[in-house]
């Protein structure tokens, strides 16, 4: 049975992976792409929603929410990513940020172009698609396990990433700070 996902959570579940994969705002910025409210004091360009999608990108983005949400993170995926994205901040190096409905694919592509990164992420045990893969499926799990009640058309998660992040909550704040990082040179 193939299950289907609204608009809204499709969206909000990418919005999401969006902002921890490209590792582009603060924690704030994270819950606020996630909730898709408007914060007090927010500017214009903050963040902007892009435009509806077609049923064909919405088909393309149920997919892609699935495959992350399906994809299994490594036993070591934490610590290693944690040093992965401080080793990244050292070096000055952030993905470029989303524009409107992006694949996974295309966000892989994105990661790839950014002269530089290849060989942080290779030191570290990353290829481009095992880390944009890695820190959705770690994004969608942590955003699907922590807002259980508003969940109810979220996609079917792979258990062993979510026993990892149960098993493991310093890790995972740890993460989600070394997430809120800006690269030195990105101010």
């Amino acid at each position: 049975m193939e299950r289907r996902y609204s608009p809204k959570t499709i969206g909000t579940v990418l919005l999401l992976s969006a902002a921890v994969v490209l590792t582009a705002g603060r924690e704030a910025k994270a819950q606020q792409v996630y909730s898709s409210q408007p914060q007090a004091g927010q500017q214009s360009g903050d963040f902007q929603q892009p435009p509806a999608p077609d049923a064909a990108q919405l088909a393309a983005m149920r997919k892609d929410v699935q495959v992350a949400a399906s994809y299994q993170l490594p036993d070591d995926f934490l610590p290693r990513m944690i040093t992965t994205l401080q080793a990244l901040q050292d070096a000055g190096l952030q993905p470029p940020p989303p524009e409107g409905h992006i694949s996974l694919d295309d966000t892989i592509k994105r990661v790839e172009s950014v002269q530089g990164i290849e060989p942080v992420l290779r030191a570290q045990g990353f290829s481009a698609r095992q880390f944009v893969m890695g820190l959705t499926s770690f994004g969608i799990t942590y955003a699907v396990t922590s807002h259980e009640a508003d969940a109810k058309d979220a996609p079917h998660l792979n258990p062993h990433n979510v026993a990892l992040l149960q098993k493991n909550p310093e890790a995972v704040r740890a993460l989600l700070q070394q997430m809120g990082n800006q690269p030195a040179q990105a101010q």
